[in-house]
């Protein structure tokens, strides 16, 4: 790849819509337990060092100094004056710029280390990944926001949220990646930077719908222009575009959901807006009919940030809830439990011990199948410095029952941006996925990062990482299925402005004893 061509890519990077830890301070409230104590190794005074802390850590988790290396300090610290200064907020002491500076660089280290993929323990895998040729190739570098599986057409939907489009892909009957076999797809809808897409059947005539969010712009910022769509599906294959909700910030997605239980379709909207706008909000159905519903919007949590939102039945009442992952400032993962007649209470099931882990994603899923849904999450947005954090990668947070939820950390993938659950080596039990986007990988040499792994489920619940590619860190989204339908789950790769211009890939699963491709 050629510098021209990495300034490009690192700039449309910079335009991926979670990206960025800053915004004006906005208040959380956290568990004492959930904020980590920081011990300075500063030589400045103890008052100074009591200031430094209480301005810096009022919004949110006082950031560690190990995050970033001195050399980054004093920008990181700029950002966040600008950040207090842009809230309009006078209710803090304002320390000396210079002396935070000191705070910081006093402990943090002349480098932040993160492990080199090539030097990781490397465990054998029972499960090959074949890598496909790109699928769907275009004119200009797609920029693949979300992949999603229909098992019953067996097809693939996917979003450029550069040029905006929805699209489908059919694999063809005869075998795949053979010569002029790579199947076909067809252009469903172009909107405002489409970013996820919903499959439902909002009208319930048996036709698929869908239920888009609209980012509104390619380029990070804060705007007036995303919304939320719905594309009501025709027997001739066409749609009807209908706009629920516009006016809004960078809609990452919507979810239909009945959420004042009144018996018509109402929907949940993760906007993650930028600095000044953003908020997790509700469309609620007031009328109207399914072919022109008349919808409200509606404020639920103020937060910009809001990375997904995922509605299930958490504690197994039989009545939906939804669980919402924020980043940002924030990093928390939040659970709005159901108790009936659209009322829910709300707790907050993991919080990260500084602003700037990068919060990516999250899945619902029951990872160890003992009937209560777990969530897989992600930490890899690599926007705020363009730095590679030990702590991104993988994590489950385990639902223990009674309400209780236990976080574990499962390995690192720098760049760690979207996950997929699937029983892999087809032993029963259910592994992961996990893809990485990270311009910046080429400079650390060849063998640094990993940018496709997969974590195998063992014994005792436990996960052994495996990697599937290594170095090719430009990917975004990811999902499962049985392509070729050999009874071995594939994985359906997202690509991300790539020379090749492809859309996404197969990765075909192969038995290990069928040797390297």
């Amino acid at each position: 790849m050629t510098d021209r061509k990495r300034q490009t890519v690192l700039f449309s990077f910079l335009c991926f819509h979670f990206m960025g830890c800053g915004s004006q301070p906005n208040k959380i409230a956290l568990d004492t337990d959930t904020k980590p104590a920081i011990k300075s190794t500063s030589t400045l005074s103890p008052q100074v060092i009591s200031n430094v802390e209480k301005f810096c850590g009022d919004c949110h988790p006082l950031p560690l100094p190990s995050t970033f290396p001195k050399a980054n300090w004093p920008e990181e610290v700029r950002q966040g004056f600008d950040f207090y200064i842009e809230s309009m907020r006078t209710d803090l002491v304002e320390p000396i710029r210079q002396d935070v500076v000191r705070y910081y660089q006093d402990a943090a280290p002349d480098k932040v280390v993160v492990p080199r993929a090539d030097q990781m323990r490397v465990e054998r895998s029972s499960v090959l990944f074949q890598k496909g040729p790109g699928i769907s190739p275009t004119e200009s570098e797609p920029a693949t926001a979300h992949l999603v599986w229909n098992a019953l057409q067996k097809s693939i939907y996917f979003t450029d949220m550069r040029a905006g489009t929805l699209r489908v892909w059919t694999p063809p009957i005869e075998a795949l990646f053979t010569a002029n076999s790579l199947g076909n797809d067809r252009l469903i809808a172009t909107g405002r930077n489409i970013c996820r897409v919903t499959l439902c059947d909002w009208d319930q005539d048996g036709i698929q719908d869908y239920l888009l969010g609209e980012l509104g712009s390619f380029p990070v910022g804060d705007h007036e222009l995303g919304r939320v769509s719905l594309l009501l599906g025709k027997p001739d294959g066409s749609v009807e575009s209908i706009v629920l909700a516009q006016n809004l910030g960078r809609v990452v997605e919507a979810k239909p959901f009945d959420y004042d239980d009144d018996g018509d379709t109402d929907v949940l909207v993760a906007d993650f807006g930028w600095r000044k706008t953003g908020a997790l909000r509700l469309l609620r159905n007031v009328g109207g009919t399914n072919l022109n519903p008349k919808m409200e919007v509606e404020t639920l949590d103020a937060r910009h940030g809001a990375v997904g939102v995922e509605v299930a039945d958490l504690d197994g009442d039989s009545k939906l809830d939804f669980v919402v992952a924020f980043g940002q400032e924030f990093e928390s993962v939040e659970v709005y439990t159901n108790r009936g007649e659209g009322k829910f209470e709300h707790k907050i099931i993991m919080s990260l011990p500084d602003p700037s882990y990068n919060s990516s994603s999250i899945q619902v899923v029951d990872l160890d199948r003992d009937g209560r849904l777990d969530i897989v999450h992600t930490c890899g947005d690599t926007m705020d410095a363009m730095l590679p954090k030990p702590y991104h990668g993988l994590r489950w947070i385990r639902n223990v029952g009674n309400g209780v939820w236990e976080n574990r950390e499962l390995g690192l993938l720098v760049g760690a941006l979207q996950s997929a659950v699937a029983d892999f080596d087809g032993d029963g039990d259910l592994d992961i996925a996990a893809v990485g986007l990270f311009p910046k990988a080429h400079l650390d040499g060849p063998g640094a990062y990993d940018s496709i792994c997969w974590w195998e489920q063992k014994e005792q619940l436990e996960f052994v990482r495996h990697s599937i590619e290594r170095d090719n860190c430009m990917h975004t989204s990811c999902t499962t299925a049985d392509v070729n339908a050999d009874g071995r789950i594939d994985l359906i790769v997202g690509e991300w402005l790539t020379e090749e211009r492809s859309a996404f890939r197969v990765f075909l699963n192969l038995p290990a004893d069928v040797g390297t491709p």
